[in-house]
């Protein structure tokens, strides 16, 4: 009789498509090892991850889903839902005691929900904002939400931060600087492509990259800024909606073509062949094209601090131009970037390899003692 293999629950956050992107290589990596992946998730990154496994197994899990206001400031947003985000959470928790039960689960991997731990079943939280920065008009609740932050994080066996413990590292003061929790360990950057094949010829097909995320109405506020405004003279660019369905690349008008999503494998093989790309600065895209070493713009969603933050930071560094989307002139901002170096990490991969082995030991010997709690929410 052949050995059964651990079955295990990865729930990405609703929170954009990169919380499930950055899912797909922490997926390869279980099926890798000999687990057996169970996906929960919902809308967008749940379409998305089936035509990315279209063998695996799903589940439906209701997500947060945050709502955007065009004139409220995101920040303020998310603090006046604040209620019934902590309800989110306490619902999932519940949730998860019965899921665990159904579909006979061994562990769970949760990307930044807080609510998807359980004592008794080793529970692991992906998440690179170990230190969450509010709205500068907030700040005097930062040292109230890094404690609320810690007291989620501490109820998890393991604490996974996609990024390296030295420099150089991607998520600067969200990740770094302050001591860690004691379940926390680093496990490199999370990209979904595939290290470039050897003697794999790099056709460049455009010369600009753009990709469309986040939440709604930014998102669709994002994409007529750069239908509107793309292309330069003499660049060819491709603009990404960031839709999960069709992969049709259709022609708008001359050198400008638009698509609303591309798997894995050929959006790799475009990025490989080094367009500049335009993004914003959401931690998963960051890091695919880190590992991908691309020349970047970043145009943070306007009020998300911790984008706000990244893109700033990197900006200073002279690594890549940051914009405000309100005043976004892609013209000098393209004539800045190609002056830039980009920035180029190496994915390690055997840090997420050394992290998943250490999982699958405590599946066999049971949830590490001392780490997890006892109690609900």
């Amino acid at each position: 009789m052949s050995q059964r293999k651990p079955r295990i629950l990865v729930c990405p956050l609703d929170w954009g498509l990169g919380h499930a992107t950055r899912c797909i290589p922490v997926i390869r990596s279980l099926m890798k090892a000999g687990a057996l992946p169970v996906i929960a998730a919902d809308g967008h990154q749940f379409q998305l991850l089936r035509l990315e496994f279209p063998g695996a197994e799903f589940v439906n899990l209701r997500g947060y889903r945050v709502h955007y206001s065009k004139r409220i400031p995101a920040g303020i947003q998310i603090l006046l839902q604040t209620p019934r985000l902590l309800f989110n959470v306490y619902r999932e928790h519940l949730k998860l005691k019965k899921l665990i039960t159904s579909l006979d689960v061994d562990a769970v991997i949760s990307d930044n929900r807080y609510g998807l731990w359980h004592q008794r079943t080793c529970s692991v939280l992906i998440t690179h904002q170990l230190n969450i920065l509010p709205p500068p008009a907030l700040s005097v609740f930062k040292p109230l939400v890094h404690k609320l932050v810690r007291f989620f994080i501490r109820r998890f066996h393991f604490c996974w931060v996609p990024d390296l413990a030295t420099s150089p590292n991607l998520s600067g003061y969200l990740s770094h600087g302050k001591t860690l929790p004691e379940n926390t360990s680093y496990i490199g950057l999370l990209s979904r492509f595939n290290e470039n094949p050897e003697n794999e010829k790099q056709i460049k097909l455009y010369d600009i990259v753009a990709i469309v995320s986040g939440p709604e109405p930014q998102r669709s506020i994002f994409e007529q800024i750069l239908t509107e405004q793309l292309p330069p003279s003499g660049k060819k660019c491709l603009i990404l909606r960031g839709v999960p369905g069709d992969q049709e690349i259709i022609s708008i008008r001359k050198n400008l073509d638009v698509t609303n999503h591309l798997p894995s494998d050929m959006l790799g093989k475009l990025l490989r062949s080094g367009p500049l790309v335009i993004c914003r600065a959401g931690y998963s895209t960051l890091m695919e094209i880190a590992t991908m070493a691309n020349k970047a713009i970043l145009i943070p969603t306007p009020g998300q601090t911790e984008q706000e933050y990244l893109a700033e930071t990197l900006d200073k560094s002279g690594i890549y131009v940051a914009c405000r989307q309100d005043n976004l002139n892609l013209k000098t901002a393209i004539a800045e970037a190609e002056r830039r170096p980009g920035l180029s990490i190496q994915q390690e991969n055997q840090l997420l390899e050394s992290a998943i082995k250490a999982l699958m030991e405590s599946i066999e010997l049971g949830p590490p003692a001392g780490l997890s709690r006892n109690g609900t929410l």
